[in-house]
């Protein structure tokens, strides 16, 4: 129990900011960067083996996320502009891996969401571009209908869409909680 504990401590200290609204970047940033490397493991569960080779592609975000909380040490509003930038990134990079109709494009609108969500009144005008930001993306993506890396017969492809959103759901929700923490210590 010790351990589980101390190893809280660490990932408290690593995500941890006075500022509410970078800390909750942080730990979306966290979240998603440490579970990026199962990723592989979650599009195979959900398409079979084939998704094998090719969904190796979807961890190389990684790195982008987890430097989300360094970049926020320096300086917290370039880090909460980051997880933004770097959500949307890693979108259109798992777009391009999984292709078409795989719901990719989802998770746009977690981007946006937390373009809205993590910037202040007197930060409108960054709320307004970063929030825009996985929008306009999305749109200029769309036009694009190239294939993915590997092609994905309907049944596999229904189930990483099916994959794609409950993440999308629980990514949602989860900035609902962390949201709501935000501002009690607002509050404070």
């Amino acid at each position: 129990m010790k351990a589980l504990q101390r190893l809280f401590e660490r990932i408290q200290a690593f995500v941890g900011n006075r500022d509410p609204l970078v800390e909750e970047a942080n730990w979306v940033a966290f979240t998603v960067g440490t579970h990026l490397p199962l990723w592989p493991l979650y599009i195979w569960w959900a398409a079979g083996p084939q998704a094998w080779p090719t969904s190796i592609w979807t961890i190389t975000s990684t790195p982008f996320f987890l430097a989300v909380p360094f970049i926020s040490r320096r300086d917290g509003y370039w880090g909460r502009v980051a997880m933004v930038v770097v959500g949307t990134g890693n979108t259109v990079l798992t777009r391009w891996v999984l292709g078409p109709g795989c719901g990719t494009e989802l998770f746009y609108a977690p981007c946006a969401v937390l373009g809205a969500i993590l910037f202040r009144r007197s930060e409108r005008w960054s709320m307004i571009i970063l929030s825009s930001l996985p929008l306009f993306v999305f749109t200029v993506a769309s036009g694009y209908s190239g294939s993915g890396l590997h092609h994905y017969d309907e049944k596999s492809a229904h189930g990483i869409f099916t994959l794609n959103l409950i993440s999308v759901s629980v990514l949602v929700t989860a900035y609902g909680w962390l949201q709501g923490v935000s501002y009690k210590r607002m509050e404070t």
